[in-house]
This record gives structure tokens, sequence and C-alpha cells, in this order.
């Protein structure tokens, strides 16, 4: 199922419950906030929050619906950018011209094993044991 949200257009499988008293598909989805495009068999919804924000806009900007979903996909790409960006300069590479390599942008675990940290190994054991 395709959800539109202020957070972009996802992708995600979604299952309705078809319990013998269970409400219909459109109903459950209105319950947990989405509005479907059709109500037959929906396979794309809206969230009552991107719904709520687009009838914002419009009403304040005069945005129409084609320029506010444009504005919503640059938005989800520029804000990928930006958190990379940030994750660089987090991570000591935002003076540096040189790449980070594998593993240098990850955030140190405290909970993963730690060799002279949280781990005391003997001489003759290692990690992989």
């Amino acid at each position: 199922m395709v959800i539109v949200d202020k957070s972009g257009v996802h992708r995600l499988e979604v299952r309705c419950c078809e319990c013998p008293n269970a409400m219909s598909p459109d109903i459950q989805m209105f319950r947990h906030r989405f509005f479907p495009a059709s109500f037959n068999r929906p396979k794309t919804v809206f969230t009552f929050r991107v719904l709520d924000d687009f009838l914002l806009d419009s009403l304040e900007c005069g945005t129409l619906a084609m320029n506010y979903y444009s504005k919503l996909r640059e938005l989800i790409r520029v804000a990928r950018q930006w958190r990379q960006l940030k994750t660089m300069k987090w991570h000591g590479f935002g003076h540096r011209s040189d790449n980070p390599s594998t593993g240098e942008l990850a955030l140190f675990c405290p909970a993963c094993p730690q060799p002279g940290i949280n781990v005391l190994l003997s001489e003759d054991e290692s990690l992989d044991e």
C-alpha cells in the first residue's frame, strides 16, 4: 500500500482485519487516521496529518495539490541530504576532504561487545568464540 504522509511517500504492506465481525477496511483505515483514495480496494491512503497540512497550506498560500506533492518530494530529498551532512559533521568529516570508510559514521553502541571497554578477554580468547 502507498501511504502519503508529511514525512514522504512510503510503501508498506498493510493487512486489514478480516474477522467475521470486523469493520469494513475503509472504516478500519479511518480509525487509524488514514483516508483511503478508494473505498472498495484501497491501494493508496493519505494520513490525516498530510491532509490537514495540505488544507492549511492551500488556504494560506493557495498551493495546488500538484505543487504541494512536488514540494513534499523535494523536502524529503533535501532532508536526506541534510541528515547525511549532519552525520558526517558529527563524526568529524565536516572539515576534511576524505570520504568516510565503512563503519566510520556508525554510532558507538555501549551494549555491543567492545574488547577492553565492556568485555574482558583473556589472551587466548576472541570475540568470535
